[in-house]
């Protein structure tokens, strides 16, 4: 009986490796750049693979640079789901996906580089109301109630809210015994949960959703 020899060489005269010598473990690493994500945004997502990956078993595991407390959770889908995303929570996020491949243990690890951002600016608003009288005590229940109801709007509404100032004086060139009551506010169109309507899954929906909250709010 003859023994059949096999021997295996580069072109560059080094010794290659047979199939049955290849690791046991595949491990690949990808670099995916950077994610900008709006701060207050709610129900930001990000998949783990940029791709659908038709593999079965599957574990996904996220990590993040930072040794801070965890502030996202992770779907059955393996998207990293932020909450209230800060402008902290920005920094380096790494996903890896591990699952079995013809019985040979496989694992991919996704980098991402992610930045809060803000939209600057917003509205001011000067309001402007008629009053008999012009006394402290009066101002400051006036101002109380008109706070506790724009509360409710700005719950509603999902915008943030500033006084910056409040003013009482006559109306001029008149001898009318009404006074005005000026009242300026700083509104900013993205308050917490801004984008609670929004699909976080859907790009085209999420700028989609910039557009309508703009729009609502105003």
């Amino acid at each position: 009986m003859g023994i059949l020899t096999v021997v295996l060489w580069s072109c560059s005269g080094q010794r290659v490796s047979p199939p049955w010598d290849s690791p046991a473990i595949s491990n690949q690493e990808h670099q995916r750049g950077l994610v900008f994500i709006h701060t207050g945004s709610s129900l930001y997502s990000l998949p783990c693979s940029p791709a659908e990956m038709e593999v079965a078993n599957v574990t996904y595991h996220w990590v993040q640079d930072k040794a801070v407390p965890k502030r996202f959770s992770v779907t059955r889908e393996g998207h990293l789901l932020f909450r209230h995303f800060q402008a902290s929570y920005s920094g380096m996020y790494s996903c890896t996906i591990s699952y079995m491949k013809q019985g040979v243990p496989v694992s991919q690890t996704f980098h991402y580089s992610i930045f809060g951002y803000h939209v600057l600016g917003g509205l001011d608003i000067l309001l402007l109301f008629h009053s008999k009288l012009c006394e402290d005590k009066l101002s400051r229940w006036f101002i109380r109630s008109l706070h506790n109801k724009l509360m409710l709007l700005k719950i509603e509404q999902h915008f943030q809210l500033q006084t910056i100032s409040t003013f009482c004086f006559p109306p001029p060139h008149t001898s009318s015994d009404e006074f005005i009551f000026q009242v300026q506010l700083e509104v900013s169109l993205f308050g917490p949960h801004w984008d609670e309507d929004c699909n976080p899954q859907d790009t085209a929906t999420l700028t989609d959703c910039y557009h309508t909250t703009v729009q609502h709010n105003i």
